[in-house]
Parts: structure tokens; C-alpha cells; sequence
């Protein structure tokens, strides 16, 4: 419907596949277990993984039980989860395409700091980061949007910030629309950059939760 009939090359989801909805360890094997679908990691995703192989913390939490559903088959696919996938334009610009793509394309879970280079960047930030500290001209420190900052040359893609929704900015693009609160589920296609959105079928979270 949305791709003119024809067969994604990939499905790449953003992350937190896992902990606020009724079934975790399903949805996990079920992506898993799709041939084209990728994922990157999210903080959830690491908080369950660092669960399954027996962190004393997250195992003496009850919302990390579901990960005794897991098989080691499933362990093992969410240790190989990266922390960013890069799809080059080159990748985008294939085939027939009105217009062409000129941005590499940078999936990440929550975010990128742009005063850091792509291979120093730390882990906590591409899964957890939402705002940034940053300093005007006059000397004034700010909590920012790190997407309103982050000035390419990459098209950044991600999660993580239910609490804003959809963020459409030039070099950034965040596609959590707070589907698991029961509000949308927001994905996007490349390279055309077309939004698809359905309604979430019901509310798994309450709203009032932290949204971490």
C-alpha cells in the first residue's frame, strides 16, 4: 500500500523492542526471526540484555521476569545488536529514484552529541541522550533538543522521545509518537522521507510512568 506493491529491501526499527508492552520476549523472536528486519539497541533493550545474563539489579526487578522466556538463541541476537546502523546514500540512491538522495542515513535509538565524532561516541548517549548543554554566544548554558543542534552532514533517524512525538527537524528525524501510551506508531520510508502512521490498537503503559 504504502511502497507501490512492492517488497521493503529492509525493515530497520529503532529500537525498544522490549519491556513496556505484553510481550517482549515474542515481539523480540518474532523480529529476530525476519529475514531484511534489523534493529538498533535501545536503553530497554540493553537493560533486558544486561537481565538475561544475570545482573543482579535489573534480575531483582519484577518487569525483567519476561526475560526467562527468552531463549539463548534470542540472547545471542540482542548482544549482536548495534548501537547505530548507517545506510550510505549510495545504498538509498539505487535504482529509480525521482530524486536523489544526498545524506548518508544514521539509525540510532535516542541520539548523537555533534561535538563528538561519530567513532568516539558513547554508548549512554545514543541510548539514553534527549537534551544537550549548550552554551550560546554569551556565555549562557541550555538544555536543547540534541536533534535541534545536530547539523549533518547525516540524516539522523531515531527513538526514544515519546514525550515530544514526531521531531521533524533538517539534519534529524525522531519517530516516537508514544505508541505503547496509546497514542501512533510512526515509521518512515526512504528515500522518499513518506510518514506512515496507524493508531496504537490500545494504551500498554500508563502515561504517568517516567518515560526513561
Amino acid at each position: 500500500e504504502h511502497n507501490g506493491g512492492q517488497k521493503f529491501a529492509a525493515i530497520v526499527f529503532v529500537g525498544d523492542l522490549c519491556n513496556k508492552g505484553p510481550s517482549s520476549a515474542q515481539v523480540i523472536r518474532y523480529v529476530r526471526n525476519k529475514p531484511g528486519w534489523f534493529s538498533v539497541r535501545g536503553n530497554h533493550d540493553d537493560r533486558a540484555l544486561s537481565a538475561a545474563l544475570g545482573d543482579e539489579e535489573c534480575c531483582s526487578k519484577p518487569k525483567y521476569q519476561w526475560v526467562n522466556a527468552l531463549s539463548d538463541d534470542d540472547v545471542t541476537w540482542m548482544s549482536s545488536l548495534p548501537f547505530t546502523i548507517t545506510i550510505p546514500k549510495t545504498m538509498l540512491n539505487y535504482g529509480s529514484v525521482r530524486e536523489k538522495n544526498e545524506q548518508d542515513v544514521i539509525i540510532v535509538h535516542a541520539g548523537l552529541d555533534p561535538a563528538i565524532h561519530m567513532e568516539k561516541q558513547e554508548t549512554k548517549t545514543m541510548i539514553s541522550v534527549r537534551n544537550l548543554i549548550i552554551d550560546d554566544n554569551n556565555g549562557t548554558a541550555a538544555l536543547k533538543a540534541w536533534a535541534k543542534v545536530w547539523r549533518g552532514p547525516e540524516l539522523v533517524i531515531f527513538g526514544h522521545d515519546a514525550r515530544r512525538g514526531l521531531q521533524q527537524e533538517d539534519y534529524a528525524i525522531g519517530l516516537d509518537s508514544g505508541c505503547v501510551y496509546g497514542k501512533k506508531l510512526t515509521g518512515i520510508i526512504l528515500p522518499e522521507k513518506e510518514y506512515v502512521s496507524v493508531n496504537a490498537v490500545r494504551e500498554h503503559c500508563p502515561i504517568e510512568e517516567k518515560v526513561r
